[in-house]
């Protein structure tokens, strides 16, 4: 379990939550030819309310996020919830990745095992937009989120 700082705020707390629920999402970055390359990947919150997710060295993920740190996520849960949120990405190396990995694992065992330790880059997202949407409420529910 995530121990949240006390400096986040309520919506982020939430959002931490629902991250943990979720599990997984769709990130979309910028691919230098201008389109966007998306991907299904596992995530998991941290105490600074960050997200953290795994990718390959030789991936497309990974070289668009070092030229370009802006990507998109979208969460779902129980297919009556989403959040849709932007954020800053960047590639951690050392100490950070291996704490990254520590929480990415405890989330999804396993989520950092690979057949080369060497290609596997751990990635933190911090988030700076989200939009949660309830389709549990008529009409459906659309709400930005207080993350500062």
């Amino acid at each position: 379990m995530v121990e949240l700082g006390n400096n986040l705020t309520e919506d982020a707390r939430w959002l931490m939550g629902f991250v943990a629920d979720a599990g997984s999402a769709v990130v979309a970055s910028n691919s230098g030819t201008g389109y966007p390359e998306s991907a299904y990947v596992h995530v998991a919150g941290t105490e600074a309310g960050h997200l953290v997710l795994g990718t390959n060295v030789a991936s497309r993920k990974c070289s668009n996020i070092a030229s370009d740190p802006r990507i998109s996520m979208v969460l779902m849960r129980d297919g009556t919830e989403e959040v849709q949120l932007e954020g800053e990405a960047r590639i951690l190396e050392d100490a950070e990745a291996a704490a990254a990995g520590e929480v990415l694992d405890s989330r999804h065992p396993g989520a950092t095992a690979t057949h080369d330790p060497q290609s596997l880059r751990l990635v933190e997202v911090a988030v700076r937009w989200a939009l949660h949407t309830d389709v549990t409420q008529q009409p459906p529910v659309r709400r930005e989120l207080d993350l500062r």
